[in-house]
């Protein structure tokens, strides 16, 4: 990946022919040109052997950035690239995006905020590193909660959670025979009091 964006360079928008989107990037870049294709990482999991993979895909289906110095915005020579179908314009004449709208896209990319996976969750802190921090996060001890499980006894009841397990599940309590009585739940058996 780059090092950044360079702010001194006019910056349009490429349409790529349909999943050519590495092959223009490939040859616009060997044609000399400054290029960014943002991309976005989506993690798959496999159903069968419980196992994930990571996939790179592309952030914008079809679209890329290109660079020209202000001097020498060969866009014929771009649009010949094999994998190019155009560069986006109006009447015939390429519109010039924002050079800070194009580092704003790169810089968000390089924070992980378009990814899929644990490890963007875990660094944009919506997702704990346990099962354990996960859960207190979502339901600290004191927090209103409902039985949202229909198969549950207790569905539908309501609750106050007393404490997290070190296996990440939630122990409530609920009011049974006029006394409060303590309730393990599985974080999806419950939701949060609105």
């Amino acid at each position: 990946m780059k090092t950044g964006i360079d702010k001194d360079k006019h910056w349009y928008v490429v349409r790529t022919t349909v999943k050519g989107e590495e092959k223009a990037f490939e040859n616009i870049q060997k044609a000399g040109f400054d290029t960014y294709y943002p991309r976005r990482k989506v993690e798959v999991k496999n159903m069968r052997t419980h196992t994930y993979k990571v996939n790179e895909n592309a952030l914008m289906s079809r679209y890329l950035f290109v660079g020209f110095s202000p001097k020498n915005a060969n866009f014929y020579r771009v649009n010949k690239c094999d994998g190019v179908e155009c560069v986006l314009g109006v009447n015939g004449r390429p519109i010039r995006i924002s050079e800070n709208h194009v580092e704003a896209i790169y810089l968000a990319e390089l924070d992980m905020m378009f990814d899929d996976t644990r490890e963007a969750r875990i660094h944009r802190r919506e997702e704990a590193v346990s099962a354990k921090e996960n859960t207190i996060k979502h339901f600290p001890a004191g927090t209103n909660i409902f039985v949202t499980d229909k198969g549950n006894p207790f569905a539908t009841f309501g609750a106050i959670v007393e404490e997290v397990t070190k296996a990440g599940r939630v122990i409530a309590l609920i009011e049974l025979f006029g006394r409060m009585t303590a309730v393990e739940f599985k974080p999806a058996q419950i939701s949060p009091a609105a």
